[in-house]
Order: structure tokens, then sequence, then C-alpha cells
């Protein structure tokens, strides 16, 4: 087997160099053939993705979910071949929701043996995503994230952006059509293909990699209290008690505003609205640890 590795060193754990060694080192003695690629700058991934030969067979991204997106966009044809999220960075939102292990051993068992399956894949004009959009304060965290200085790794490195962002006045002047329905008002929306946000806060159970459409939570306001009960509905799982959260599901979404309100993309800062999302259903084959029997 032809195993291509690409490996983001400065994500949240600060172990990802060490934990591809060594899942070369297992791999290698197995007799698979394994090449290895480290980024040095936020790009690197998409543009070796890029590049990558046809006679491949796994591509293994070690990193975070940043890194996975940035490879499937520079990926030529993201149907093809199988990826892998061996997960060292903060929130790991697809290898979480794929249980696939972060260490080597366990993790080179499922490169080898691991089962193939397609999931579904969102298009934000024809920028390609996997996890979700959102457009609000979540998102005004990674824009003021990607405006600052280099930030800590791991979830500590979010505290400052987010205090930040509780002292900015972001209105509640979305508009949201899902479908091509009316337009619904609210102060932020997440477009949701993975059950924990952030790998903490599950704002939709139902939400799959595979289900063929999305799920959508719309906040209805952006105040500090607001705020504060949406994210301890979200720790608790009690989103669907919550007044002002109303959950919805599609495979179109139309994000207006009266003025620019920022959009993030699988945790990363993407830009302004308006936006328009659309789902294609089983388009990215992954592999995913072999069923039990």
């Amino acid at each position: 087997m032809d195993v291509m590795i690409i490996g983001n060193p400065v994500a949240g754990t600060g172990k990802t160099v060490q934990r591809v060694q060594e899942l070369v080192r297992i791999l290698e003695s197995r007799g698979h053939k394994v090449e290895v690629f480290f980024t040095g700058k936020p790009g690197d991934a998409f543009d070796r993705a890029g590049t990558i030969r046809e006679n491949v067979n796994r591509i293994v991204i070690a990193g975070g979910d940043g890194t996975v997106n940035e490879v499937l966009n520079g990926l030529p044809d993201p149907s093809q071949i199988p990826i892998l999220h061996m997960p060292t960075g903060t929130a790991n939102q697809l290898a979480h929701h794929l249980c696939l292990p972060s260490r080597p051993e366990p993790f080179a068992a499922v490169v080898e043996s691991g089962t193939v399956t397609k999931v579904d894949m969102g298009l934000v004009g024809s920028h390609r995503f996997l996890l979700q959009v959102s457009a609000g304060f979540d998102a005004l965290v990674t824009k003021i994230i990607h405006d600052g200085p280099k930030r800590s790794s791991g979830y500590f490195g979010y505290a400052v952006p987010i205090l930040k962002s509780l002292g900015h006045r972001l209105p509640n002047n979305l508009d949201v059509s899902i479908d091509g329905g009316r337009k619904l008002p609210g102060g932020t929306v997440m477009i949701m293909k993975v059950r924990k946000y952030g790998g903490v806060f599950v704002f939709s159970d139902a939400a799959r990699l595979d289900s063929g459409q999305f799920d959508i939570c719309l906040f209805r306001k952006n105040t500090i209290p607001h705020l504060f009960m949406y994210a301890f509905a979200g720790l608790t799982r009690l989103t669907w008690t919550v007044p002002g959260i109303t959950h919805l599901r599609g495979t179109r979404v139309r994000i207006e505003s009266s003025e620019p309100v920022p959009v993030q993309i699988d945790g990363t800062y993407y830009g302004t609205t308006p936006v328009e999302i659309e789902l294609r259903a089983s388009i990215v084959p992954v592999v995913v640890p072999p069923k039990k029997t």
C-alpha cells in the first residue's frame, strides 16, 4: 500500500512529528511505502495535496481540522483517494466523529484494515468542507484569531479571542433561507455535519457526515446573556429545550445580512456574508475503523 502523510507540526497537541514518525516506522515495518510531508505555513497542505500521485492508496492528515480542510480543497478530485485524520490538533472533530484513534499503533491498523465509506461534502462557492460553516459570534472568534498574532496551542489559545469577541457589537441581522424557503432572522447560524462542535458542544445530536443533509441551528440573539445560555445548552446537550434556538434541516442554505457578518468554515475564518452553502451527498471517501463482530 502507498501512503501519503501530510502533517502540520504546529497543530494543537505539539506531538505531530513524534506520532507521524512512529506511524511511519510501523507502516514501513509492515511493507508499506510511505511518503511524508510536513507543512511550514498555512497553504502548504493545500499545495502539496494538489500534487499527490494517483497511485497513492491512502492520505493520512496529521493535524487539526484546518489541515484536513486544506487537503480537501487542494485535492484535484476529492472523490478518489481515501483520507484518514490522525488527530493531533485541538478539536479534531473529524477524527472524533469517525472514532479514529490517536495512538500510532491502533491508527496504523485502521490504515491497513479500515473500512472505506463515502461522506457528504459541503460547498461555500467553490470552497469545500466536511464539518461545519457558521456565521455570527463563533465566526467572529476565528476572525480575531486570523487577524491577530500567533496564538497558543490548544483550547487555551481561544480564551483571549473569545473574550475580545464578547466585547464586540455583533448585530442580530442575519437572514437565513433554507432550500429556497422564506428568510428566517437570527444572530448566529451553524450549519453542521458532525455532532460535536469544537469537540465540546453538542448543538444537534442528529448531525452525521453521511446523512445527505445539513443540520442547522439558528440562534436568535447575540447578547452576552444569550450567548452564555446557548453555550451552557450545548455543553449539557439541552439545545432542544432552549427558547431562541431553532433546529432545521436542508441541503441548500443562503445567509445574508444588512451589514457584513464573519463566516468560518471548519474552524477557520473564511470571509463575510453573503454566502451560499450547498451539499453534495456521498462524495469524499474516508477510512473508518472496521466494525467489531
